[in-house]
């Protein structure tokens, strides 16, 4: 009878302690289950919380310098109209890029035979590579502007827009690396005839 008793307190431990292993182990199955998940949810949520925040200073950055490039050409057009002569427009083509480094290159472009002493092109252009600005007549038959969506567009519509990037062009029949984004104006003269437009370009 004892031994009976004794044998069913064994196996009663026993169990009790399979059992109360067992829920031990459950528990802490658990808990790490609920540790793992809350941990991957808050990473899930720092990550876009950081990434939202990076996306937010680029676009602030984007839109800023957007809307220099676009001040420093509006502010400059009036005075390309009032000083109508081909010396002049090279070097207030200079000018923009000297007093805006964020610029890349400007265009003040005239329909064709608007001087007719300088021909059927006339785009006073400038471009800036690393500090180093270089000025020149651009436009000849191999490089006709006035097919170019920046001074067909806005000759077009008669409004100030930017154009989709493009690669900027090479006589050589190379393009450049970079993308260039433009913004450009129209030039309209008091009676209201287009005669030309202006156009600054970044870097994307």
């Amino acid at each position: 009878m004892k031994k009976l008793i004794k044998n069913i307190q064994k196996s009663l431990s026993l169990r009790l302690s399979i059992w109360i292993l067992g829920f031990a182990v459950a528990i802490f199955l658990i808990s790490i289950g609920i540790l793992f998940y809350r941990s991957r949810k808050a990473v899930r949520l720092a990550a876009i919380e950081q990434t939202t925040q990076l996306l937010n200073n680029t676009a602030q950055h984007m839109v800023g310098t957007l809307k220099e490039v676009e001040v420093a050409t509006n502010n400059t057009d009036w005075l390309v109209m009032q000083n109508l002569q081909p010396d002049t427009l090279l070097a207030l083509s200079r000018q923009i890029l000297e007093l805006n480094p964020i610029l890349n290159g400007c265009s003040i472009s005239f329909e064709p035979n608007f001087f007719k002493d300088q021909g059927k092109y006339f785009s006073a252009y400038s471009s800036n590579e690393d500090g180093h600005i270089e000025t020149e007549q651009e436009g000849n038959d191999e490089y006709v502007y006035f097919d170019m969506s920046w001074y067909s567009e806005p000759m077009k519509t008669r409004k100030t827009c930017w154009i989709d990037p493009f690669r900027d062009y090479d006589p050589g029949g190379i393009y450049d690396r970079d993308m260039i984004a433009s913004y450009c104006k129209p030039l309209i003269t008091e009676d209201g005839r287009c005669i030309g437009v202006i156009s600054t370009d970044i870097t994307t």
